[in-house]
């Protein structure tokens, strides 16, 4: 009879048959693992699986911890769920009882760095072990950082704004310089106000491990092993502690996808897989399989040849190009209804399915495409972003009134999560602002899914959910979860989740990819076909993934459509072209 150990490695294998690459991650020996994982190959899967093996062999020996850390409050939840309910069943027949809490850390950098703080900030003050209750913002305006209580003066606020920028523009240079003195302030000035900076919380936990090596040293023996999800959204602050996390000694697990790389505007450090590759001594493994579109051979192709453009975006080597889904109509108007039309048709042959319309941007073209399904279709509004201010606004009142009623009945219950959003609809009653309209209705599912998928956390566990989903602004990851079949979405804010069907408008020159893109610089303007150099390469990579990204968040099939004429800002017809990235190596359209 074959022992629990083998009973194991059995599941396992059976769990991932016939996809070697996720049965090398699982299985392998190597102690530094990077895992390139594209969208919809198994990611999630393998991971837990993993996970589940080193626990098994002992790798993860009590009371030693993993450490898992990604980029969103979301992610981290997510992770921890799945974690939650599949380890204990895989690990079964191995006959090991599994502690979550005991073995598994698992967090976004801001809620790892708040822990660490809240135990061992009282080096640098003692408000810090009540950090979790501070007022916590972002220091991007000087005009803002003027108005707190910590009474900055002009240039301590321009040091904070210009630090931001410099996070955003990547210049670890100026980062490094000025941490010491950016600390400085935030403990000074602002601790005493309970107040703090999202980059505070980052820096502070840099600044300490630097500074008291012996922290930094339990840390690394106390996380033997750290894995880090969606590693290509990682800055330079959550570079620089990672890299304080490992010694010599650590286990590494780094996940993630380059060409899934859509937030460099704020940060995100460009070739981080490749550069840490190298640094950490990675062995590197690529999931080969693509999961969601077994079925869809064109959209397996479409896949697969936008990613040879990425890997070489000069002369990619495409053995067989994708014929994909596309209408060219003449004019806005036509295209807004050929949307609609093509909507009607979906929803005709699947009456329940969910289908996503993503914008690249705002503007007078996907208003002209939402005033089509005025009084035709239901949908839900879904075009705000991270920038807005009614979308920052909300997300503060979110957090101002929960705090109120926590400090004040202090269990966070059903009941407590109704009179929440009683409060909130009484704040913003008869407000007509669809962001506002759509976020009270976002704001209801969040406050379900927490009490319904994350009832295992603590009431402590649930009140830290919900203030870091406020204070993250991160209402938008449940657009997926709302009730109408349809929604109109920007593809930033559609990145990790899926639909069935997923339209795509407006493909045309200029808006996707944008002028401030790539199109601005373009020697090709008058034709439309991209010639990718050195001096346009980072540009055409970044667009690309976001292009990626909108594709591959269709379960089932993706549509694109264009008009020759596009609106200006002004609403003034100007005619364009197609967009070039459908004229890429390997993407044929009937208008190829």
């Amino acid at each position: 009879m074959p022992d629990a150990h083998s009973l194991l490695i059995e599941k396992l294998r059976e769990r991932h048959s016939g996809d070697e690459k996720q049965l090398a991650v699982v299985f392998s020996s190597s102690p530094r693992l990077l895992v390139e994982a594209p969208a919809g190959y198994g990611k999630t899967k393998t991971m837990i699986s993993r996970i589940a093996y080193l626990l098994a062999t002992g790798q993860i020996a009590y009371p030693k911890r993993l450490l898992a850390l990604t980029f969103s409050v979301n992610a981290a939840y997510k992770i921890k769920k799945d974690v939650i309910q599949q380890i204990p069943e895989l690990l079964k027949d191995a006959q090991i009882n599994f502690n979550f809490n005991e073995r598994i850390f698992v967090s976004n950098y801001h809620g790892f760095c708040r822990n660490v703080l809240r135990r061992h900030g009282y080096a640098f003050s003692e408000y810090l072990s009540s950090i979790d209750a501070f007022e916590t913002n972002d220091d991007a305006d000087s005009k803002i950082l003027m108005e707190w209580e910590g009474k900055l003066t002009i240039a301590e606020a321009t040091l904070m704004s210009d630090f931001n920028k410099a996070v955003k523009n990547i210049d670890a240079t100026f980062v490094k310089n000025n941490l010491g003195q950016y600390c400085e302030i935030i403990i000074s000035k602002l601790l005493p106000s309970r107040k703090m900076t999202f980059n505070g919380i980052l820096t502070l936990t840099i600044n300490l491990f630097d500074k008291f090596p012996t922290v930094r040293e339990f840390y690394n023996k106390y996380f033997k092993n750290v894995l880090v999800d969606e590693y290509q959204d990682t800055n330079v602050l959550s570079y620089w502690l990672v890299t304080l996390l490992l010694s010599d000694e650590n286990n590494v697990i780094f996940l993630g996808d380059s060409l899934q790389r859509i937030y460099g505007f704020i940060g995100a450090v460009p070739n981080l897989l490749e550069r840490s590759e190298k640094r950490f001594k990675l062995a590197r493994i690529t999931l080969d399989k693509n999961y969601r579109f077994a079925s869809n051979f064109e959209m397996l192709k479409l896949d697969r040849n936008i990613r040879k453009n990425a890997e070489d975006p000069s002369s990619p080597v495409i053995a067989e190009s994708a014929n994909v889904n596309f209408n060219l109509y003449r004019d806005q108007a036509e295209e807004s209804a050929g949307v609609l039309s093509q909507v009607k048709q979906l929803m005709k042959q699947n009456p329940v399915a969910k289908i996503a319309i993503l914008a690249k941007q705002r503007g007078r073209n996907i208003e002209s495409v939402i005033n089509a399904f005025e009084g035709a279709i239901p949908y839900f509004y879904g075009l705000f972003t991270d920038e807005d201010r009614e979308y920052i606004r909300f997300h503060k009142s979110c957090l101002g009134k929960m705090g109120e009623l926590v400090e004040d009945k202090r269990l966070l219950t059903k009941k407590l999560a109704t009179e929440h959003i009683a409060e909130i609809n009484k704040l913003y009653s008869g407000n007509s602002n669809q962001t506002i309209l759509s976020l009270l209705g976002l704001l209801e599912i969040f406050w379900n899914k927490l009490f319904e998928e994350y009832a295992f956390l603590s009431n402590e566990e649930k009140i830290l959910f919900a203030k870091e989903s406020f204070e993250h602004n991160s209402l938008k990851q449940y657009v997926e979860f709302i009730k109408s079949n349809v929604i109109f979405s920007t593809v930033h804010a559609a990145k990790g989740l899926e639909w069935d069907y997923v339209i795509i408008p407006d493909m045309e020159q200029d808006y996707f990819p944008n002028w401030y893109g790539l199109c601005g610089e373009c020697s090709s303007r008058n034709k439309c076909v991209l010639k990718v150099t050195a001096a346009n390469e980072k540009k055409f990579l970044e667009e690309l993934s976001v292009f990626y990204v909108a594709v591959t968040r269709a379960r089932n099939q993706v549509f694109f459509s264009s008009s020759s004429m596009q609106l200006d800002p002004k609403g003034n017809p100007r005619a364009k072209n197609i967009s070039c990235f459908l004229r890429l190596p390997g993407i044929a359209t009937n208008h190829s």
